[in-house]
């Protein structure tokens, strides 16, 4: 039975967040097993120093053994060079995986965060950030800094093996980097923040200014932007000195203990020396490894703020992750035109009291335009991004078929619906590229998709035709052509739902025409139009409108209905027109009212 099924449908399925981490995870475990074992042979073979030294000052110079003195040095460069080696492939073992991360998670994350669900999810710059602090924590020093320093306590037990005392002088030592390694970081805290949040303020200044250069060339508010410019950098400039003298308060601090430390072992040791308790090359082997394992406490201290902020990073992608699991969608493998269905949608805007839309219930069939009209702030492109799937209605469901359309959106909305939002945006790239979603695309269907929104003429007219890189800087466009690209796009590979919120504006009559030609060729191959606007005048090609008037929807679904809508229309044109008249060949005489004045 499950057999049938499958042959019937074709089930769509993004990368589910949750099991693409469990799956990093499970990829990463054997290199990780061998990133420890590496980390192991690591840090004994660095005991190779001061044993070798032990045995040369305390039994080499005693016996004269020229034998025992060269086993000991080859043995002992051979431990070196193979800890060098091994120290060498973990690092690079850690800079793959880095990368690895990055490449894993960032095309995920990167479309999570374009999501419109933004309470739940950061936005794409922001977690993208958020990949490339673990990914350079990864490949970094700092982890080979957290994951050596569980070492430490091996170096200081064995330094208390060879004496007691010297080996509370490295734990004294050792606990004493720890605690202002602590210090640095809580003392620091508050500052970091107000540094980023400055940093991030003048930022946003900067980015705003730089995108809308000529309206703040021409309203002459250079002078004002980069004042509120210069008050962030400059907070940000205090809140960063405040932070970097602690810092540098408290590694001096650690560079003070450590060399207390290191007099403090050859003091101690000499002394011992003197009472015959400790030979000279014991003191020597306990200063190297007293020196490693302080360096071990320090290093990871000084790379505290890494691991806290890689931390905290990762726990943000995680999050980002498991928020982005959508469920499945089967949709039929048939490729028949199926109906717009709106099933008591309501929404309501967050921390608003009343709905913009309650219990709307409308069928559109396949080839049928639905036309939504309203004044500005009506709701117009709320209605367009539930119909896109962009945003969940708070109750009621809004199906293309039997097919929640929010699902679809998390899934293969790209094939299943065109949209053309109110603000017309196109990217840095080949006009190709717009046409085909800022993909490779297929020529023949970005070439039809343009003749249907009238601009295939233009765009051959371009100095490279299809292949004509957009820039922003130098707009080879008009608003209206840059408008028709956008229809194309909307229109590429026939959805068969298209949502265009007032697609009419910056277009001329030509262009108008031509959008019109599209739509309707469309619509007899069983497309679905949904089209929102300020004039009723367009209601005249629709077979359903919605006015939206005072947070209420009327829902007009027979042709009387739209007729006398549109007669109205033309009445009040009409009656407009006679008073225009009126005022034109009855004007009043201004001298003879200012006489009888």
């Amino acid at each position: 039975m499950a057999t049938g099924v499958e042959s019937n449908a074709t089930r769509t399925t993004d990368t589910n967040g949750a099991e693409l981490l469990h799956e990093a995870w499970r990829n990463s475990r054997p290199g990780l097993v061998a990133i420890g074992v590496f980390s192991v042979f690591i840090n004994i073979l660095k005991l190779a120093t001061p044993l070798y030294v032990l045995q040369i000052l305390d039994r080499v110079i005693a016996s004269r053994s020229l034998e025992t003195l060269f086993m000991l040095t080859t043995i002992t460069l051979v431990a070196i060079v193979c800890g060098v080696l091994l120290e060498a492939i973990r690092r690079r073992m850690f800079i793959h995986w880095g990368g690895w991360i990055e490449r894993s998670f960032g095309p995920t994350l990167f479309t999570a965060g374009l999501k419109s669900d933004t309470s739940r999810m950061p936005t794409s710059s922001k977690i993208l950030r958020d990949v490339a602090t673990v990914r350079s924590f990864v490949a970094g020093q700092s982890l080979i800094a957290w994951l050596d320093v569980v070492w430490a306590p091996v170096f200081i037990a064995v330094v208390y093996l060879i004496s007691p005392a010297l080996g509370y002088v490295v734990l004294i030592g050792s606990v004493g980097a720890l605690v202002l390694g602590t210090a640095n970081e809580l003392l620091t805290r508050d500052s970091r923040n107000a540094t980023l949040k400055a940093g991030k303020a003048g930022r946003e200044w900067v980015a705003s200014a730089e995108r809308d250069r000529e309206t703040v060339g021409s309203l002459n508010i250079m002078q004002g932007l980069a004042g509120l410019w210069s008050r962030s950098a400059f907070e940000r400039l205090d809140e960063g000195m405040r932070t970097r003298a602690t810092n540098v308060y408290f590694a001096a601090g650690m560079r003070l203990i450590g060399r207390c430390v290191r007099i403090g072992i050859f003091g101690i040791g000499v002394w011992l020396v003197i009472d015959e308790v400790l030979t000279l090359g014991a003191v020597i082997a306990a200063s190297v490894l007293c020196r490693t394992a302080y360096s071990l406490v320090q290093n990871a201290m000084l790379n505290w703020r890494d691991m806290v902020t890689a931390k905290r990073a990762y726990k943000q992608i995680k999050t980002s992750l498991l928020n982005n699991g959508t469920p499945a969608v089967s949709k039929p493998s048939t490729t028949a035109p199926v109906p717009l269905v709106f099933d008591d949608v309501a929404y309501r805007y967050p921390h608003q009291a009343t709905s913009v839309l309650r219990r709307v219930n409308i069928t559109v069939d396949p080839g049928g335009l639905l036309c939504i009209i309203g004044p500005s702030a009506s709701g117009k492109t709320t209605f367009c991004r539930l119909i896109s799937g962009l945003v969940m209605p708070r109750s009621g469901k809004l199906r293309l078929g039997d097919i929640d359309v929010y699902r679809l959106q998390q899934n293969c909305a790209h094939r299943e619906i065109g949209y053309l939002p109110q603000e017309t945006t196109l990217f840095q790239g080949t006009v190709r590229e717009n046409i085909a979603g800022m993909a490779e695309g297929d020529v023949d269907q970005v070439v039809v998709a343009a003749k249907l929104a009238g601009i295939h003429d233009v765009i051959l007219g371009l100095p490279r035709g299809y292949d004509t890189e957009i820039v922003d800087k130098e707009p080879l466009l008009s608003a209206g052509q840059r408008k028709c690209i956008a229809v194309a796009r909307a229109f590429y590979g026939a959805p068969p739902l298209i949502v265009m919120d007032e697609p009419i504006p910056h277009l001329d009559s030509a262009l108008q025409k031509a959008l019109l030609s599209g739509v309707e060729q469309l619509r007899t191959r069983g497309t679905i139009f949904v089209l929102t606007t300020q004039r009723k005048p367009l209601a005249r090609i629709a077979d359903k409108v919605i006015l939206l008037r005072e947070q209420k929807c009327i829902v007009l679904e027979t042709r009387d209905e739209i007729a006398a809508l549109n007669r109205g229309s033309r009445n009040r044109n009409a009656r407009g027109d006679a008073k225009d008249d009126d005022k034109r060949h009855h004007k009043p005489d201004k001298r003879k009212k200012l006489r009888s004045v």
